[in-house]
Protein backbone atom coordinates (compact mmCIF):
# COMPACT_ATOMS: atom_id res chain seq x y z
CA UNK A 1 0.00 0.00 0.00
CA UNK A 2 1.52 3.53 -1.14
CA UNK A 3 2.06 6.11 1.46
CA UNK A 4 -0.16 9.10 0.71
CA UNK A 5 2.73 11.12 0.65
CA UNK A 6 4.52 8.81 -2.10
CA UNK A 7 1.06 9.59 -4.27
CA UNK A 8 1.27 12.84 -3.89
CA UNK A 9 4.91 13.75 -4.63
CA UNK A 10 4.00 11.52 -7.84
CA UNK A 11 1.00 13.56 -8.52
CA UNK A 12 2.97 16.60 -8.29
CA UNK A 13 5.77 15.47 -10.34
CA UNK A 14 3.85 14.10 -12.81
CA UNK A 15 1.44 16.85 -13.84
CA UNK A 16 3.98 19.67 -14.13
CA UNK A 17 6.09 17.56 -16.53
CA UNK A 18 2.74 15.96 -18.24
CA UNK A 19 3.08 18.97 -21.30
CA UNK A 20 6.12 17.96 -21.72
CA UNK A 21 5.99 14.63 -21.98
CA UNK A 22 3.04 14.82 -24.28
CA UNK A 23 5.01 17.15 -26.52
CA UNK A 24 7.43 14.64 -27.75
CA UNK A 25 4.52 12.73 -29.05
CA UNK A 26 2.49 15.41 -30.25
CA UNK A 27 5.29 17.11 -32.28
CA UNK A 28 7.82 15.75 -34.54
CA UNK A 29 11.56 17.02 -34.81
CA UNK A 30 10.55 20.63 -36.75
CA UNK A 31 7.89 20.73 -34.27
CA UNK A 32 4.30 20.33 -36.38
CA UNK A 33 1.97 18.26 -35.57
CA UNK A 34 2.38 15.07 -35.94
CA UNK A 35 -0.54 13.50 -38.57
CA UNK A 36 -3.26 11.20 -37.18
CA UNK A 37 -4.35 8.05 -37.70
CA UNK A 38 -7.57 6.86 -38.95
CA UNK A 39 -8.76 5.18 -35.35
CA UNK A 40 -8.53 9.20 -34.23
CA UNK A 41 -11.52 10.45 -36.33
CA UNK A 42 -13.36 7.44 -34.06
CA UNK A 43 -11.96 8.48 -30.64
CA UNK A 44 -13.15 11.96 -31.56
CA UNK A 45 -16.51 10.94 -32.58
CA UNK A 46 -16.52 9.25 -29.00
CA UNK A 47 -15.22 12.38 -27.42
CA UNK A 48 -17.61 14.60 -29.58
CA UNK A 49 -20.72 12.30 -27.81
CA UNK A 50 -19.62 12.58 -24.41
CA UNK A 51 -19.41 16.36 -24.48
CA UNK A 52 -22.65 16.76 -25.95
CA UNK A 53 -24.25 14.15 -22.76
CA UNK A 54 -25.13 11.78 -25.42
CA UNK A 55 -22.78 8.85 -23.97
CA UNK A 56 -24.06 5.48 -24.12
CA UNK A 57 -23.72 3.45 -20.92
CA UNK A 58 -21.34 0.80 -22.59
CA UNK A 59 -19.42 3.73 -24.19
CA UNK A 60 -17.91 5.42 -21.35
CA UNK A 61 -15.34 2.77 -20.92
CA UNK A 62 -13.14 2.04 -24.17
CA UNK A 63 -10.07 -0.37 -24.16
CA UNK A 64 -7.70 -0.28 -26.81
CA UNK A 65 -5.10 -2.90 -27.94
CA UNK A 66 -2.22 -3.16 -29.94
CA UNK A 67 1.19 -4.64 -30.21
CA UNK A 68 3.94 -2.02 -29.57
CA UNK A 69 4.70 0.63 -31.29
CA UNK A 70 1.51 0.91 -33.78
CA UNK A 71 1.27 4.27 -32.21
CA UNK A 72 -1.60 3.76 -28.99
CA UNK A 73 0.37 6.56 -26.61
CA UNK A 74 0.58 9.10 -29.84
CA UNK A 75 -3.06 9.16 -30.01
CA UNK A 76 -3.79 8.99 -26.53
CA UNK A 77 -1.61 12.46 -26.50
CA UNK A 78 -3.51 13.32 -29.45
CA UNK A 79 -6.79 13.10 -27.68
CA UNK A 80 -5.97 14.80 -24.63
CA UNK A 81 -4.66 17.56 -26.94
CA UNK A 82 -7.82 17.61 -29.04
CA UNK A 83 -8.60 21.04 -30.52
CA UNK A 84 -5.46 21.07 -32.06
CA UNK A 85 -5.99 17.75 -34.50
CA UNK A 86 -9.27 19.37 -35.57
CA UNK A 87 -9.17 21.03 -38.92
CA UNK A 88 -10.43 24.76 -38.97
CA UNK A 89 -13.68 23.74 -41.30
CA UNK A 90 -14.05 20.83 -38.73
CA UNK A 91 -14.41 22.98 -35.24
CA UNK A 92 -18.25 24.00 -36.08
CA UNK A 93 -18.59 20.07 -35.58
CA UNK A 94 -16.69 19.81 -32.43
CA UNK A 95 -17.74 23.02 -30.42
CA UNK A 96 -17.37 21.26 -27.03
CA UNK A 97 -14.53 19.47 -28.01
CA UNK A 98 -12.97 22.81 -28.84
CA UNK A 99 -13.68 24.71 -25.87
CA UNK A 100 -12.49 21.62 -23.75
CA UNK A 101 -15.89 22.56 -21.13
CA UNK A 102 -14.56 18.92 -19.72
CA UNK A 103 -11.61 17.83 -16.76
CA UNK A 104 -9.09 15.79 -17.94
CA UNK A 105 -6.22 13.58 -16.98
CA UNK A 106 -3.41 11.30 -18.60
CA UNK A 107 -1.71 8.71 -16.82
CA UNK A 108 0.91 6.49 -17.61
CA UNK A 109 0.27 3.27 -15.54
CA UNK A 110 3.53 1.58 -15.98
CA UNK A 111 4.80 4.61 -14.11
CA UNK A 112 2.59 4.01 -11.27
CA UNK A 113 3.37 0.53 -10.85
CA UNK A 114 7.22 1.55 -10.79
CA UNK A 115 6.17 3.71 -7.80
CA UNK A 116 4.10 0.85 -6.71
CA UNK A 117 0.75 3.06 -6.91
CA UNK A 118 -2.40 1.05 -7.63
CA UNK A 119 -5.02 2.82 -9.91
CA UNK A 120 -7.42 3.27 -7.23
CA UNK A 121 -5.29 4.41 -4.64
CA UNK A 122 -4.37 7.09 -6.92
CA UNK A 123 -7.67 7.97 -8.00
CA UNK A 124 -9.14 7.84 -4.66
CA UNK A 125 -6.14 10.86 -4.00
CA UNK A 126 -7.72 12.72 -6.71
CA UNK A 127 -10.87 12.40 -6.29
CA UNK A 128 -9.93 13.60 -2.30
CA UNK A 129 -8.03 16.72 -3.71
CA UNK A 130 -9.97 17.82 -6.62
CA UNK A 131 -13.52 17.79 -3.99
CA UNK A 132 -15.03 15.44 -6.32
CA UNK A 133 -16.61 11.61 -6.19
CA UNK A 134 -16.54 9.71 -9.23
CA UNK A 135 -20.53 8.30 -8.06
CA UNK A 136 -21.78 12.16 -8.24
CA UNK A 137 -19.58 13.97 -10.27
CA UNK A 138 -21.39 17.34 -11.47
CA UNK A 139 -18.22 18.48 -14.18
CA UNK A 140 -17.78 15.95 -17.37
CA UNK A 141 -13.95 14.08 -16.79
CA UNK A 142 -11.88 12.55 -19.21
CA UNK A 143 -9.75 9.50 -18.14
CA UNK A 144 -6.74 8.73 -20.03
CA UNK A 145 -4.87 5.45 -19.33
CA UNK A 146 -2.04 4.37 -20.85
CA UNK A 147 -0.63 0.83 -20.27
CA UNK A 148 -3.35 0.50 -18.08
CA UNK A 149 -1.97 -3.75 -17.53
CA UNK A 150 0.58 -2.61 -15.19
CA UNK A 151 -1.56 -2.45 -12.30
CA UNK A 152 -3.04 -6.05 -11.75
CA UNK A 153 -6.26 -5.21 -10.33
CA UNK A 154 -7.14 -2.70 -13.27
CA UNK A 155 -10.11 -4.75 -14.82
CA UNK A 156 -11.69 -4.57 -11.19
CA UNK A 157 -11.12 -0.73 -11.00
CA UNK A 158 -12.37 -0.19 -13.80
CA UNK A 159 -15.41 -2.09 -13.45
CA UNK A 160 -16.06 -0.54 -10.03
CA UNK A 161 -16.09 3.19 -11.90
CA UNK A 162 -18.49 1.83 -14.30
CA UNK A 163 -20.80 0.81 -11.29
CA UNK A 164 -20.09 3.54 -9.47
CA UNK A 165 -21.07 6.24 -12.26
CA UNK A 166 -24.05 4.22 -13.58
CA UNK A 167 -26.33 7.69 -12.44
CA UNK A 168 -24.37 9.60 -14.98
CA UNK A 169 -23.10 10.42 -18.21
CA UNK A 170 -20.38 12.66 -16.96
CA UNK A 171 -17.03 10.06 -17.16
CA UNK A 172 -15.14 8.50 -20.52
CA UNK A 173 -12.35 6.49 -19.91
CA UNK A 174 -10.18 5.57 -22.64
CA UNK A 175 -7.10 2.75 -21.89
CA UNK A 176 -5.04 1.22 -23.55
CA UNK A 177 -2.72 -2.22 -23.13
CA UNK A 178 -0.91 -5.16 -25.06
CA UNK A 179 -3.03 -7.11 -27.35
CA UNK A 180 -3.01 -9.68 -24.64
CA UNK A 181 -5.48 -7.18 -22.86
CA UNK A 182 -8.57 -8.87 -24.83
CA UNK A 183 -7.33 -12.15 -23.14
CA UNK A 184 -6.96 -10.92 -19.70
CA UNK A 185 -9.89 -9.13 -20.07
CA UNK A 186 -12.43 -9.40 -16.86
CA UNK A 187 -15.53 -11.35 -17.83
CA UNK A 188 -17.81 -8.59 -15.76
CA UNK A 189 -15.64 -5.33 -17.54
CA UNK A 190 -16.98 -7.02 -20.91
CA UNK A 191 -20.12 -6.03 -20.80
CA UNK A 192 -19.10 -2.65 -19.42
CA UNK A 193 -16.94 -1.50 -22.02
CA UNK A 194 -16.16 -1.43 -25.81
CA UNK A 195 -12.74 -2.45 -27.33
CA UNK A 196 -11.13 -1.59 -30.79
CA UNK A 197 -7.76 -3.03 -31.48
CA UNK A 198 -5.34 -0.47 -33.09
CA UNK A 199 -3.46 -2.81 -36.10
CA UNK A 200 0.21 -1.74 -37.78
CA UNK A 201 -0.45 0.44 -40.74
CA UNK A 202 -1.93 -0.48 -43.86
CA UNK A 203 -0.57 0.85 -47.60
CA UNK A 204 -3.29 3.33 -47.54
CA UNK A 205 -2.59 4.66 -44.55
CA UNK A 206 1.02 4.64 -44.71
CA UNK A 207 0.65 6.52 -48.18
CA UNK A 208 -1.55 9.15 -45.96
CA UNK A 209 0.89 9.63 -43.06
CA UNK A 210 3.80 9.91 -45.05
CA UNK A 211 2.94 11.49 -48.25
CA UNK A 212 -0.60 12.96 -47.40
CA UNK A 213 -1.93 10.56 -50.71
CA UNK A 214 -5.52 9.71 -49.95
CA UNK A 215 -7.25 7.39 -52.07
CA UNK A 216 -10.97 7.67 -53.19
CA UNK A 217 -13.78 7.38 -50.26
CA UNK A 218 -15.25 4.34 -50.06
CA UNK A 219 -12.79 2.55 -52.50
CA UNK A 220 -11.77 -0.29 -49.90
CA UNK A 221 -15.08 -0.96 -48.87
CA UNK A 222 -16.26 -1.53 -51.96
CA UNK A 223 -13.39 -3.85 -52.83
CA UNK A 224 -13.76 -5.77 -50.09
CA UNK A 225 -17.71 -5.80 -50.51
CA UNK A 226 -17.25 -6.99 -54.09
CA UNK A 227 -14.60 -9.76 -52.90
CA UNK A 228 -16.92 -11.28 -50.54
CA UNK A 229 -19.77 -11.11 -52.49
CA UNK A 230 -19.83 -11.22 -55.76
CA UNK A 231 -22.01 -13.56 -57.41
CA UNK A 232 -19.44 -15.47 -59.83
CA UNK A 233 -15.29 -14.69 -60.96
CA UNK A 234 -16.95 -13.02 -63.99
CA UNK A 235 -18.72 -10.44 -61.85
CA UNK A 236 -15.59 -9.50 -59.52
CA UNK A 237 -14.22 -9.41 -62.62
CA UNK A 238 -15.96 -6.81 -64.29
CA UNK A 239 -15.69 -4.86 -60.73
CA UNK A 240 -12.47 -4.73 -60.83
CA UNK A 241 -12.70 -3.31 -64.41
CA UNK A 242 -14.76 -0.58 -63.60
CA UNK A 243 -12.22 0.28 -61.01
CA UNK A 244 -9.13 -0.04 -63.18
CA UNK A 245 -9.05 3.99 -63.59
CA UNK A 246 -9.33 4.85 -60.40
CA UNK A 247 -6.85 2.02 -59.11
CA UNK A 248 -4.40 3.60 -61.64
CA UNK A 249 -4.70 7.40 -60.48
CA UNK A 250 -4.47 6.39 -57.08
CA UNK A 251 -0.69 4.59 -57.99
CA UNK A 252 0.13 7.20 -60.45
CA UNK A 253 0.41 9.71 -57.44
CA UNK A 254 2.97 7.53 -56.03
CA UNK A 255 6.91 7.53 -56.57
CA UNK A 256 8.37 4.27 -58.49
CA UNK A 257 8.84 1.73 -55.73
CA UNK A 258 6.87 2.93 -53.43
CA UNK A 259 4.72 -0.42 -52.63
CA UNK A 260 8.21 -2.49 -51.73
CA UNK A 261 8.72 0.46 -49.32
CA UNK A 262 6.03 -0.10 -47.25
CA UNK A 263 5.81 -3.72 -47.35
CA UNK A 264 10.07 -3.51 -46.28
CA UNK A 265 9.61 -0.43 -43.91
CA UNK A 266 6.18 1.06 -43.38
CA UNK A 267 4.53 -1.02 -41.12
CA UNK A 268 4.95 1.10 -38.22
CA UNK A 269 4.40 4.75 -37.86
CA UNK A 270 7.72 5.45 -35.60
CA UNK A 271 9.93 5.29 -38.78
CA UNK A 272 8.12 7.40 -41.13
CA UNK A 273 10.32 9.97 -40.41
CA UNK A 274 13.89 8.12 -40.67
CA UNK A 275 15.28 8.46 -44.62
CA UNK A 276 17.43 5.92 -46.15
CA UNK A 277 18.49 4.37 -42.73
CA UNK A 278 17.15 0.78 -43.75
CA UNK A 279 19.73 -1.23 -40.67
CA UNK A 280 18.09 1.53 -38.27
CA UNK A 281 14.88 0.50 -39.15
CA UNK A 282 15.26 -3.41 -39.16
CA UNK A 283 16.99 -3.06 -35.82
CA UNK A 284 13.91 -0.51 -34.38
CA UNK A 285 11.24 -2.90 -35.51
CA UNK A 286 12.51 -5.99 -34.56
CA UNK A 287 12.64 -4.29 -31.78
CA UNK A 288 8.69 -4.67 -31.19
CA UNK A 289 9.33 -8.13 -31.01
CA UNK A 290 11.79 -7.78 -28.63
CA UNK A 291 10.23 -5.59 -26.25
CA UNK A 292 6.87 -7.96 -26.36
CA UNK A 293 9.17 -11.08 -25.27
CA UNK A 294 11.07 -8.74 -22.25
CA UNK A 295 7.66 -7.01 -20.72
CA UNK A 296 5.01 -9.11 -22.15
CA UNK A 297 5.28 -12.58 -22.94
CA UNK A 298 7.03 -14.36 -20.17
CA UNK A 299 4.01 -12.82 -18.02
CA UNK A 300 1.36 -14.50 -19.83
CA UNK A 301 3.18 -17.36 -19.37
CA UNK A 302 5.70 -19.45 -16.93
CA UNK A 303 8.48 -20.77 -19.44
CA UNK A 304 11.53 -22.36 -18.21
CA UNK A 305 15.30 -20.97 -19.31
CA UNK A 306 15.75 -23.16 -21.88
CA UNK A 307 13.03 -22.03 -23.76
CA UNK A 308 13.15 -18.14 -23.20
CA UNK A 309 16.44 -18.76 -24.56
CA UNK A 310 14.92 -20.08 -28.06
CA UNK A 311 12.24 -17.63 -28.08
CA UNK A 312 14.19 -15.74 -30.86
CA UNK A 313 15.10 -18.99 -32.42
CA UNK A 314 11.32 -19.58 -32.96
CA UNK A 315 10.34 -16.60 -34.08
CA UNK A 316 13.28 -16.46 -36.62
CA UNK A 317 12.54 -20.03 -37.92
CA UNK A 318 9.07 -19.04 -38.32
CA UNK A 319 10.17 -16.13 -40.58
CA UNK A 320 12.42 -18.03 -43.14
CA UNK A 321 10.25 -20.74 -43.40
CA UNK A 322 7.47 -21.31 -46.17
CA UNK A 323 5.54 -23.54 -43.49
CA UNK A 324 5.00 -23.65 -39.94
CA UNK A 325 5.06 -27.40 -38.46
CA UNK A 326 4.83 -27.35 -34.78
CA UNK A 327 6.15 -30.92 -34.43
CA UNK A 328 9.28 -30.07 -36.87
CA UNK A 329 9.79 -26.68 -34.70
CA UNK A 330 10.00 -29.02 -31.49
CA UNK A 331 12.49 -31.43 -33.21
CA UNK A 332 14.85 -28.44 -34.22
CA UNK A 333 14.92 -26.19 -31.52
CA UNK A 334 14.79 -29.93 -29.05
CA UNK A 335 11.72 -28.35 -26.94
CA UNK A 336 8.68 -30.30 -26.39
CA UNK A 337 5.35 -29.35 -28.05
CA UNK A 338 3.29 -27.68 -24.51
CA UNK A 339 6.08 -24.79 -24.42
CA UNK A 340 6.34 -23.95 -28.10
CA UNK A 341 2.91 -23.70 -28.51
CA UNK A 342 2.65 -21.76 -25.03
CA UNK A 343 4.93 -19.23 -26.96
CA UNK A 344 3.04 -19.28 -30.22
CA UNK A 345 -0.35 -18.68 -28.47
CA UNK A 346 1.07 -15.61 -26.72
CA UNK A 347 2.83 -14.26 -29.50
CA UNK A 348 -0.70 -14.46 -31.10
CA UNK A 349 -2.99 -13.09 -28.06
CA UNK A 350 0.25 -10.41 -28.14
CA UNK A 351 -0.44 -9.77 -32.17
CA UNK A 352 2.57 -10.21 -33.15
CA UNK A 353 1.37 -13.36 -35.23
CA UNK A 354 -1.76 -14.69 -37.05
CA UNK A 355 -2.30 -17.43 -36.44
CA UNK A 356 -4.58 -19.62 -39.75
CA UNK A 357 -5.85 -22.96 -39.08
CA UNK A 358 -6.04 -25.70 -41.56
CA UNK A 359 -9.62 -26.25 -43.19
CA UNK A 360 -11.60 -28.72 -41.45
CA UNK A 361 -9.16 -28.70 -38.34
CA UNK A 362 -11.91 -28.36 -36.81
CA UNK A 363 -13.59 -31.98 -37.22
CA UNK A 364 -10.27 -33.88 -37.15
CA UNK A 365 -8.14 -35.49 -34.56
CA UNK A 366 -5.12 -35.52 -36.66
CA UNK A 367 -2.56 -32.35 -35.82
CA UNK A 368 -2.52 -30.46 -38.77
CA UNK A 369 -0.25 -27.87 -39.77
CA UNK A 370 -1.31 -24.31 -38.74
CA UNK A 371 -0.08 -21.55 -40.93
CA UNK A 372 1.40 -18.42 -38.45
CA UNK A 373 1.90 -15.25 -40.33
CA UNK A 374 3.20 -11.65 -39.32
CA UNK A 375 0.57 -9.07 -38.97
CA UNK A 376 2.87 -7.02 -40.50
CA UNK A 377 5.20 -7.78 -43.75
CA UNK A 378 8.18 -5.25 -41.72
CA UNK A 379 8.15 -7.43 -38.79
CA UNK A 380 9.42 -10.57 -41.18
CA UNK A 381 11.34 -8.63 -43.30
CA UNK A 382 12.93 -6.84 -40.08
CA UNK A 383 13.70 -10.06 -38.67
CA UNK A 384 15.36 -11.46 -42.01
CA UNK A 385 17.47 -7.82 -41.93
CA UNK A 386 16.18 -7.58 -45.22
CA UNK A 387 17.34 -11.01 -46.49
CA UNK A 388 14.58 -12.73 -48.28
CA UNK A 389 15.01 -16.34 -49.49
CA UNK A 390 12.93 -17.17 -52.56
CA UNK A 391 10.52 -19.27 -51.24
CA UNK A 392 9.86 -16.62 -48.63
CA UNK A 393 9.42 -13.67 -50.74
CA UNK A 394 5.69 -14.65 -51.33
CA UNK A 395 5.21 -14.82 -47.39
CA UNK A 396 5.22 -10.84 -46.99
CA UNK A 397 2.31 -10.64 -49.54
CA UNK A 398 0.94 -13.46 -46.94
CA UNK A 399 1.18 -11.30 -43.90
CA UNK A 400 -0.47 -8.19 -45.78
CA UNK A 401 -2.94 -10.11 -46.57
CA UNK A 402 -3.78 -11.57 -43.04
CA UNK A 403 -3.50 -7.96 -41.67
CA UNK A 404 -6.19 -6.93 -44.36
CA UNK A 405 -8.39 -9.92 -43.70
CA UNK A 406 -7.87 -9.01 -39.40
CA UNK A 407 -8.39 -5.29 -39.86
CA UNK A 408 -11.58 -5.21 -42.61
CA UNK A 409 -12.75 -8.27 -43.56
CA UNK A 410 -13.87 -9.76 -40.16
CA UNK A 411 -14.91 -6.47 -38.98
CA UNK A 412 -18.00 -7.42 -41.92
CA UNK A 413 -18.58 -10.93 -40.68
CA UNK A 414 -21.67 -9.80 -39.18
CA UNK A 415 -22.92 -8.46 -41.68
CA UNK A 416 -22.30 -11.60 -43.90
CA UNK A 417 -23.51 -14.48 -41.68
CA UNK A 418 -19.89 -15.37 -40.16
CA UNK A 419 -16.66 -15.47 -41.65
CA UNK A 420 -13.35 -17.67 -41.12
CA UNK A 421 -10.16 -17.87 -42.94
CA UNK A 422 -8.17 -20.95 -43.50
CA UNK A 423 -5.31 -22.63 -45.49
CA UNK A 424 -4.83 -25.68 -47.55
CA UNK A 425 -2.15 -27.56 -45.50
CA UNK A 426 -1.89 -30.37 -47.91
CA UNK A 427 0.85 -30.48 -51.15
CA UNK A 428 -0.16 -27.93 -53.41
CA UNK A 429 -2.94 -26.72 -51.67
CA UNK A 430 -3.99 -22.57 -51.88
CA UNK A 431 -2.80 -20.10 -49.21
CA UNK A 432 -6.54 -18.89 -47.84
CA UNK A 433 -10.26 -20.13 -48.06
CA UNK A 434 -12.44 -17.65 -47.07
CA UNK A 435 -15.88 -19.69 -45.71
CA UNK A 436 -18.51 -16.56 -45.98
CA UNK A 437 -21.85 -17.67 -43.97
CA UNK A 438 -22.40 -21.35 -44.30
CA UNK A 439 -21.90 -22.22 -47.76
CA UNK A 440 -20.09 -19.61 -49.94
CA UNK A 441 -16.20 -20.63 -50.55
CA UNK A 442 -13.53 -18.05 -52.04
CA UNK A 443 -10.30 -19.76 -52.33
CA UNK A 444 -7.07 -17.13 -52.35
CA UNK A 445 -3.52 -18.15 -54.03
CA UNK A 446 -0.30 -15.70 -53.51
CA UNK A 447 0.94 -15.97 -56.68
CA UNK A 448 4.50 -13.93 -56.46
CA UNK A 449 6.53 -15.27 -60.03
CA UNK A 450 5.16 -17.08 -62.81
CA UNK A 451 1.93 -15.72 -64.88
CA UNK A 452 0.47 -19.37 -64.19
CA UNK A 453 1.26 -19.38 -60.52
CA UNK A 454 -1.96 -20.31 -58.70
CA UNK A 455 -4.34 -21.83 -60.78
CA UNK A 456 -3.29 -25.57 -59.82
CA UNK A 457 -2.97 -24.53 -56.06
CA UNK A 458 -6.60 -23.24 -56.39
CA UNK A 459 -7.93 -26.46 -58.79
CA UNK A 460 -6.30 -28.39 -56.07
CA UNK A 461 -8.13 -27.00 -53.25
CA UNK A 462 -11.14 -26.90 -54.63
CA UNK A 463 -11.14 -30.60 -54.85
CA UNK A 464 -10.51 -30.56 -51.30
CA UNK A 465 -13.38 -28.21 -50.17
CA UNK A 466 -15.72 -29.76 -52.53
CA UNK A 467 -16.04 -27.12 -54.71
CA UNK A 468 -15.77 -23.27 -54.20
CA UNK A 469 -17.30 -20.25 -55.72
CA UNK A 470 -14.40 -18.60 -57.40
CA UNK A 471 -10.77 -18.29 -57.03
CA UNK A 472 -8.62 -15.21 -56.70
CA UNK A 473 -4.90 -15.61 -57.51
CA UNK A 474 -2.88 -12.09 -55.84
CA UNK A 475 -0.70 -11.34 -58.45
CA UNK A 476 2.44 -9.26 -57.70
CA UNK A 477 2.95 -8.93 -60.92
CA UNK A 478 0.37 -9.11 -64.26
CA UNK A 479 -2.22 -7.09 -64.91
CA UNK A 480 -5.89 -7.72 -63.85
CA UNK A 481 -7.27 -10.88 -65.84
CA UNK A 482 -10.31 -13.22 -66.03
CA UNK A 483 -8.05 -16.41 -66.13
CA UNK A 484 -11.32 -18.62 -66.66
CA UNK A 485 -14.90 -18.70 -65.55
CA UNK A 486 -13.92 -19.86 -62.20
CA UNK A 487 -10.35 -17.87 -61.34
CA UNK A 488 -9.45 -14.13 -61.30
CA UNK A 489 -6.37 -13.17 -61.38
CA UNK A 490 -6.14 -9.61 -59.25
CA UNK A 491 -3.16 -7.46 -59.06
CA UNK A 492 -1.44 -6.71 -55.44
CA UNK A 493 -2.50 -2.57 -56.40
CA UNK A 494 -6.37 -3.77 -55.58
CA UNK A 495 -5.62 -5.14 -52.08
CA UNK A 496 -3.08 -2.67 -51.32
CA UNK A 497 -6.08 -0.11 -51.75
CA UNK A 498 -7.96 -1.91 -49.21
Amino acid sequence: MATREKIENFYRLWTSELDKFLSGYIYDEESKLNPTRYIFSYYLTILKKFTAGKLEEIEKINLLSGIRGVGKTTLLAQLYNAPKFISSFKKSNYRNVVAQDYEKIYIDVSRLSDESITLREFFNYYQEINEIRFVNLRKKLLILLDEVHYDEKWGLFLKNVFDETKGHRNILIIATGSSALKIKLNPDLSRRSLSEELFPLKFNEYAILKSNIFPKRGLSDNIIDAILTSEDAKKLFEFCKNKQPEISKYFSEFPPGAEDDYLYFGGFPFVLGLKNKKSIIFELVSGVIDKFITKDLLEMCSLSSATISKIKDLIYLIASSDSTDIDKLCSTLKLDYRPVRAVLDALVQGGVLVEVKSYGQKFVKVRKPIKFLFISPSLRISILTGILPSEVKGKILEDYLALTFSKDFYRKEKQYGGLEVMHDSSSGGADFILRIGQKKKIIIEVGFGKQSDGIKQIENTGKITDGYNYGVIVSRQGDLELVNEKIIRIPLKYWLAI
